[in-house]
């Protein structure tokens, strides 16, 4: 659609953000539904954040997105954080409220949830072995205990960022069991043989990105195997999965329905979500971007 003076104006914050697919993503959504908006990225320093987001509301943007590495920093610059935001400690997308506050919410752990729901599976119940303590692992535990996962299992090669995302887990979820086990063969057998939901949260499985620290020959038929890598589409451990015939998934579609969530968040109308997750598809089929 043509830009003109009265096109609503949203986007990206982050650094680096070129090999971002978020524009052609929201874009072709915006078009879709027919509105006059458009979603640019913005390459913003991180000693540039403050300014930037202090300038949103007097540019008349209606929110962006906010990527690495500026999901934790961000929170200082804000007015208000939406309960998962604040419990995760981590905002990716920011809404300019009609009087001009900035709050902060954080759309990647319900994006996961709806990943999973598309695939029919839920999270209530679920025993979580968790690869990862990253940004996008604790999006994924937080929304594993906010929707009633019986057990959460932890392992990173850092020991200590998995001890600090299980004591942020603890102070907010007395119920559901969360553990740390470490980075060996001896712990994470016994650990698969006991799960019901893998989900790989490490740059493992990308293009020359080492191996998984899990022996592919574990996977069981109770499990569901969710790879956070979507470049390639198919990792070595989704590929094993589908040679064992275990329903699975990647993170092109939680990107995708993280981003549904934003689209939704600014312009109060629901987004085209299997659209935009085609539209990602299309993109990195073509041109093997992460």
């Amino acid at each position: 659609m043509p830009v003109t003076a009265s096109t609503r104006i949203v986007g990206l914050f982050g650094d680096p953000v070129g090999h971002s697919l978020s524009p052609a993503m929201h874009n072709r959504a915006f078009a879709e539904r027919g509105l006059d908006w458009v979603y640019v990225a913005f390459h913003v320093l991180p000693e540039q954040l403050a300014d930037a987001v202090r300038a949103l509301p007097a540019l008349g943007l209606a929110g962006v997105n906010v990527t690495i590495p500026h999901k934790e920093r961000v929170i200082a610059h804000l007015d208000e954080l939406s309960r998962t935001a604040a419990m995760m400690g981590a905002v990716n997308t920011i809404r300019v409220e009609a009087d001009g506050r900035l709050t902060g919410h954080n759309t990647d752990a319900p994006g996961f949830a709806a990943a999973l729901t598309r695939k029919g599976v839920g999270l209530a119940g679920q025993r979580l072995l968790l690869l990862g303590a990253g940004g996008a692992a604790r999006a994924v535990a937080f929304q594993a205990a906010i929707d009633g996962a019986e057990e959460i299992t932890l392992c990173d090669q850092e020991g200590e960022r998995a001890a600090a995302l299980a004591g942020d887990l603890a102070a907010h979820f007395a119920s559901c069991r969360v553990h740390c086990i470490p980075l060996e063969r001896d712990s994470l057998a016994p650990a698969i043989a006991a799960a019901t939901l893998l989900v790989n949260a490490t740059p493992v499985g990308m293009a020359g990105r080492g191996d998984y620290p899990i022996d592919l020959d574990w996977l069981h038929p109770a499990l569901f195997v969710y790879d956070l890598v979507y470049n390639p589409a198919e990792t070595l451990l989704i590929a094993a999965a589908r040679a064992r015939d275990l329903p699975c998934d990647n993170g092109l579609t939680m990107l995708a329905l993280q981003g549904a969530i934003s689209f939704a968040l600014w312009t109060g109308e629901e987004a085209p979500g299997e659209s935009m997750i085609a539209t990602l598809e299309e993109a990195v089929g073509d041109s093997g971007r992460k």
